[in-house]
C-alpha cells in the first residue's frame, strides 16, 4: 500500500516517523485532492470526511475518536461500506480486509449513488425558505 497522511492542520508533518518510500506526511489537503485514486480511506469517522469519501464511491476503515464519529462509524458500517476498529494498530489488517472484500466497494458505490440523488443544497434551503413562508 501507499499511503498518504493528512496530518491535523495544528500538528507538525515533521513529528511522524514513517517509511519515506512508501508514506508521504503532508497538512492539509482539501478532500477532493485526497480522494482520486483512492481504494480505501482509513479515518478518525468525522461528518465531512465520511459524507466526502461515500460521495466519491470509497470504502473506508474507521477508527472513531469521540464526538459523532462513534454514530458516523456505525452507520458507515451498517450500509456496508465501512469497517470500524477500536485500535490504530488495527488499520493495516482492517485496509487489506476492506480491499479483499468487494461487498465493501459494492456498498459504498451504492452510497455514492444514493448521496448523488439527493437535491443540492441550496434547492433545500429554497424548499424550507418557502415552507417557512
Amino acid at each position: 500500500m501507499n499511503v498518504v497522511v493528512a496530518v491535523n492542520p495544528a500538528s507538525d508533518p515533521q513529528d511522524l516517523t514513517v517509511d519515506a518510500s512508501r508514506v508521504h506526511v503532508t497538512g492539509f489537503v482539501p478532500m477532493r485532492y485526497l480522494l482520486d485514486g483512492v481504494d480505501v480511506v482509513v479515518t478518525s469517522g468525522g461528518a465531512g470526511t465520511v459524507l466526502s469519501v461515500l460521495g466519491a464511491a470509497v470504502p473506508m476503515v474507521i477508527l472513531p475518536l469521540g464526538l459523532d464519529k462513534p454514530l458516523n462509524a456505525e452507520r458507515a458500517a451498517a450500509v456496508g461500506a465501512a469497517a470500524v476498529i477500536q485500535d490504530p494498530r488495527q488499520a493495516g489488517a482492517a485496509a487489506v480486509r476492506v480491499l479483499g472484500t468487494p461487498s465493501f466497494a459494492v456498498a459504498a458505490s451504492e452510497m455514492a449513488r444514493r448521496i448523488a440523488a439527493m437535491k443540492p443544497a441550496d434547492e433545500v434551503l429554497a424548499l424550507l425558505l418557502d415552507r417557512m413562508a
